[in-house]
């Protein structure tokens, strides 16, 4: 888990869905690794217990689809506080289902939450960064940025469009002393994650135990540390899904056995 940073390693974090589960996670660990945290979230509870539990943390209410909040965000969080190190993009909806039964609304907010919440945070931050030389953008995505999962056909596509797009970022300006990094957990115990259990949807996911948010929490803030292109947590299951992934043929004969054991999971 994480040490406590240096006074030269203390870091001014934004994280994005901060109300609860990993972004929760997140914003402790990096309180006890010496950071300050900016946490926002549409959730308006949530933050304020957040900031009950953890006194003196930043808090700001964000819709991560409005690019205008966004800036207003940003500006307010720096003229109080310093420049913005640290920007971990975590805010995610997950709404299963058939992909010809979840209604055209669903797919729209997965779309604009998960990738085109992502791409405002970046369009917000990068200029900043680029003006300083310096930074780092932390994208959360998912194992399903590597292989599709049933049930989950807008969410892996939005995982599928963060990988490439934290990558590509990546590379338009791999030549600035900005660091990019995508993290890709497996199955996490967060409300999300409750909501697929009670609708018994996107069953493959359950085929491993669900880990704790605190364990992807602290794999993103080890980071922060130590940055890395790419993490996968669990590492070894996280390079055989991306193995998998290529190979569209076998996911489709496997996947019929995969479902049989998430339901027998789900039902232990």
């Amino acid at each position: 888990m994480s040490t406590p940073a240096t006074r030269e390693g203390v870091k001014r974090v934004l994280v994005t869905g901060a109300a609860k589960g990993i972004g929760a996670a997140i914003a402790r660990l990096c309180v006890k690794a010496g950071h300050q945290i900016v946490a926002v979230d549409i959730d308006r509870p949530g933050l304020s217990r957040l900031r009950e539990e953890l006194p003196g943390i930043e808090t700001a209410i964000l819709d991560v689809r409005d690019l205008a909040a966004w800036e207003r965000v940003i500006e307010a969080a720096e003229a109080q506080g310093g420049p913005i190190d640290v920007l971990i993009n975590n805010a995610g909806v997950c709404l299963p289902g058939p992909c010809d039964q979840v209604s055209a609304d669903d797919d729209r907010l997965t779309v604009e939450v998960n990738l085109i919440g992502v791409m405002n945070g970046v369009r917000t931050v990068l200029p900043r960064f680029l003006a300083r030389d310096r930074g780092h953008v932390i994208n959360v995505a998912s194992m399903a940025a590597f292989s599709p999962i049933p049930d989950l056909a807008a969410y892996s596509a939005t995982k599928h469009a963060v990988r490439a797009y934290t990558h590509s970022c990546a590379l338009d300006h791999r030549h600035a002393e900005i660091n990019w990094t995508l993290v890709c957990p497996s199955a996490v115990e967060t409300p999300m994650l409750e909501g697929m259990r009670k609708r018994r949807a996107g069953v493959v996911v359950f085929t491993e135990k669900p880990m704790p948010s605190e364990k992807i929490a602290g794999a993103i803030v080890d980071t922060i540390r130590t940055p890395r292109r790419e993490v996968l947590v669990p590492s070894g299951r996280g390079k055989l899904i991306r193995f998998i992934g290529l190979f569209p043929g076998l996911l489709s004969r496997g996947m019929d056995d995969a479902e049989r054991r998430g339901l027998e999971a789900l039902d232990d």
